[in-house]
């Protein structure tokens, strides 16, 4: 499952080595609250369609060393889109690809919070940074207002 091909063994040869999989995880946001609230020990991950709960196990154990206790998938179908309303009558026009989750439980005392990517600090002084440069912006405006107010069907390829 790997990008790199090899060449044909031949006796002598150092053994192929398998560097990095093709696999790949995207740890996802959990409901906190309500019917599809997880505990704070359990983790909830998209995965690549070809991996199986042996994989993601050893994934999480071997690349980043978490304490893995288990593992449960499933797999969501994707949405089917349809050429009419009428169900005796209808087809198929595609098909979204499917999707497959990992729902991992760590051992106990596991606690992972997001980290804060967006400060407030930072948030505050980007805002203040956008309204400078809107009240610039309208200076701007306001400006060539003035000056081109005689111009009123004249194209602004002639300039001043």
């Amino acid at each position: 499952m790997t990008t790199r091909l090899y060449r044909a063994w031949q006796p002598g040869n150092p053994q192929n080595r398998v560097f990095l999989p093709n696999f790949w995880i995207k740890l996802l946001n959990r409901a906190s609250k309500g019917p599809k609230a997880l505990p704070e020990n359990v983790l909830y991950f998209e995965v690549h369609p070809q991996m199986t709960r042996h994989d993601v196990r050893e994934y999480l154990t071997k690349i980043y060393e978490l304490p893995v206790r288990d593992v449960n998938t499933r797999v969501k179908m994707g949405k089917i889109e349809w050429d009419s309303v009428d169900t005796k009558t209808r087809r198929a026009l595609w098909k979204e690809d499917d999707k497959k989750f990992a729902y991992v439980t760590m051992c106990r005392g596991f606690k992972h919070d997001f980290p804060n990517l967006f400060p407030d600090d930072e948030i505050e002084k980007e805002t203040s940074q956008v309204e400078r440069h809107k009240e610039l912006m309208r200076n701007l405006e306001r400006n060539a207002k003035a000056a081109s107010r005689d111009r009123n069907d004249v194209g602004t390829w002639f300039g001043l």
